[in-house]
């Protein structure tokens, strides 16, 4: 089974989700200097989070969903929206990108800095979508 019924179903649940969770200055990502891109496909999707900014109560980082005013991403991951959905649940580990399931382009060191970010996002990434 996909894990979005459709581009809508895919677009309100990933920016909803990233919008509450850029409202908690307590999450780690907020000023960290990367601007990471998520490219989906299956459907089209592409997800921008900032974090150059710094990071102020009630908004930790900006997001943009197919926004062509995003920022530049530094580092962009590039893969199928079954793919990310599975990353963000804790069910495929970062292997993805060894597997070929996911792509790179950027600033490699970057993107491992946000691994602890990522891994805590895993158990409220799975709560929100059990709701949603």
């Amino acid at each position: 089974m996909a894990a979005f019924r459709d581009t809508a179903h895919a677009r309100e649940v990933l920016e909803n989700y990233f919008k509450d969770e850029a409202k908690d200055e307590d999450r780690s990502f907020g000023g960290h200097g990367v601007v990471l891109a998520y490219t989906l496909k299956d459907p089209v999707i592409r997800i921008v989070l900032d974090s150059t900014r710094k990071p102020e109560p009630g908004h930790s980082y900006d997001v943009y969903v197919d926004d062509p005013n995003a920022p530049k991403p530094t580092v962009e991951l590039f893969m199928r929206a079954d793919t990310f959905d599975a990353l963000y649940r804790g069910e495929m580990s970062a292997t993805a990108l060894l597997t070929g399931r996911a792509k790179v382009q950027g600033d490699v060191v970057g993107l491992r800095r946000l691994v602890p970010w990522l891994a805590r996002s895993i158990p409220r990434y799975k709560k929100y979508r059990e709701a949603h």
